[in-house]
């Protein structure tokens, strides 16, 4: 029975889906989802698909190297390993290789769909969770002005409640001010994020945080607003700031969030499969984080599907996760897997 569930295969291709517009932050600029895909394939049978999208702004790589990882590194080490012998198993992804997140990421995601599809279940299931909805905020990229709004006025027409705001690429008076007329123009309901992928500092943080909170605009968190590695100035802001101070870029793995949090550096951490390398090291950060009682959001590159799905079944089963930044399946016309996996609804994603 256990040759049964030997791997005995592993397959890769590429995955591409335009978006209806650019989508730009501080860092970089995206025009399609560009995803390596990977199958896992058993003895008996049994499959699982998991995706990554590299880049080479935020994760330090790209689709063509991601792809080469996975071939020539990760397969062999995987082929012929048992499923059985799981804890091992994702130690040999993890290992494989330094760094290289997305990568590990999508093979771990086809190794946990393996494992579900054998046993019958869905992924959220696995998780210790159940499938059901995870309501996304909708990311705003940089452009003009004018745009921005017109686009956050559409997306609230839409169904979205909350909207996640890229800054850091301007002024900081432009910034403080566009913040303002979108959220007059996106209604006192509406609740913002703001986002400046580590473009500011100290001093431009707690101006922009004050006169925004003096004008009582209904802001959830501050993301990663200065450099990943400055956590003395991620501590003073999250004494400091009158709204929450999320840490994104600087916790990328479960020793970045030892050291945030250690420092008490940050109110919520965002998780992304992408970062961690998978589902395995994304819920030893979430429970570490649970443990100090820092919550947690479940956040994502520009993905497809794939990725996007084993995220929301990761929120479906962990209470600490409170918030989801899983917008990318909005931002393309038709990923032509959705429906194996969830549906979209309103702001909601309905995995299964």
């Amino acid at each position: 029975m256990a040759e049964q569930l030997a791997i005995t295969d592993l397959q890769v291709d590429i995955k591409q889906i335009p978006l209806k517009q650019p989508f730009v932050t501080a860092l970089h600029r995206v025009d399609a989802v560009n995803a390596v895909r990977v199958t896992v394939r058993l003895a008996n049978g049994v499959t699982g698909i998991g995706t990554c999208t590299p880049n080479e702004k935020v994760t330090g790589d790209s689709l063509s190297s991601a792809r080469a990882v996975i071939e020539e590194t990760i397969k062999p080490l995987v082929l012929g390993k048992n499923l059985t012998d799981w804890k091992e198993l994702l130690n040999t992804v993890k290992t494989s290789i330094v760094h290289n997140a997305p990568a590990k990421a999508a093979v771990e995601i086809a190794l946990y769909n393996t494992r579900a599809n054998l046993f019958g279940l869905t992924l959220s299931q696995l998780l210790g969770g159940k499938g059901g909805s995870v309501e996304t905020d909708y990311t705003i990229s940089i452009g003009k002005a004018e745009q921005m709004i017109a686009n956050a006025q559409k997306m609230v027409d839409q169904g979205f409640k909350t909207l996640k705001l890229k800054l850091g690429a301007g002024h900081l008076k432009r910034d403080i001010k566009l913040v303002e007329d979108l959220a007059y123009a996106a209604g006192p309901m509406v609740h913002l994020r703001l986002d400046m992928n580590q473009a500011w500092d100290v001093r431009q943080t707690m101006q922009a945080a004050e006169y925004w909170h003096k004008q009582g605009l209904l802001i959830d968190f501050i993301e990663q607003p200065v450099p990943a590695w400055d956590l003395d100035s991620m501590a003073y802001l999250t004494r400091h700031s009158p709204y929450p101070i999320m840490a994104d870029e600087s916790v990328e793995n479960y020793e970045d969030a030892q050291r945030v949090l250690a420092k008490n550096a940050c109110d919520y951490i965002n998780i992304k499969l992408m970062k961690t390398g998978g589902l395995s090291e994304a819920q030893k950060i979430n429970d570490l984080a649970e443990s100090r009682g820092v919550p947690t959001m479940v956040g994502s590159m520009i993905e497809s599907i794939e990725s996007l799905a084993a995220a929301c079944a990761f929120y479906r089963a962990n209470p600490n996760t409170i918030f989801a930044d899983l917008d990318a399946i909005f931002m393309v016309d038709q990923d032509p897997d959705l429906n194996s996996y969830a549906e979209c609804v309103g702001d909601n994603i309905v995995v299964r």
